[in-house]
């Protein structure tokens, strides 16, 4: 038995595959092709733009999504009630609603109708 050993005869099928020939080179961009990867070989700033492209777009990730966020103005009605039922206190509404009734006791306009403010009466003139 004075034939070749199965590691080099391993090393004889695979030897185009890697070399720098022509049919190497179309076997290396097919299998890039099949897996997924960049066919062409790229530099380090092209391959980053082709990770961020080939990333799950952030409208389609779970912690993206629309219904991660609280629906806020379900929240806004249920502090106005627990305020209202005296529940919960938060200073700056308390705060501006004493505002608005000073400005209401000096004759003034807390949030005009639109249309009606300083600016509207300015070009009606």
């Amino acid at each position: 038995m004075s034939g070749p050993s199965i590691s080099s005869r391993i090393l004889h099928a695979t030897r185009g595959l890697s070399q720098p020939t022509a049919y190497g080179k179309r076997m290396d961009r097919l299998s890039n092709r099949i897996f997924g990867e960049v066919t062409r070989p790229t530099d380090k700033k092209s391959h980053r733009v082709v990770q961020i492209m080939s990333t799950e777009p952030l409208e389609q990730r779970e912690d993206k999504s629309v219904a991660y966020f609280p629906n806020l103005p379900m929240f806004h009605y249920l502090t106005k009630m627990l305020r209202f039922h005296g529940l919960l206190f938060d200073d700056h509404v308390i705060w501006r609603n004493i505002q608005d009734d000073l400005k209401i006791l000096r004759g003034k306009v807390v949030r005009p109708i639109i249309g009606q403010g300083k600016r509207a009466m300015l070009r009606k003139k």
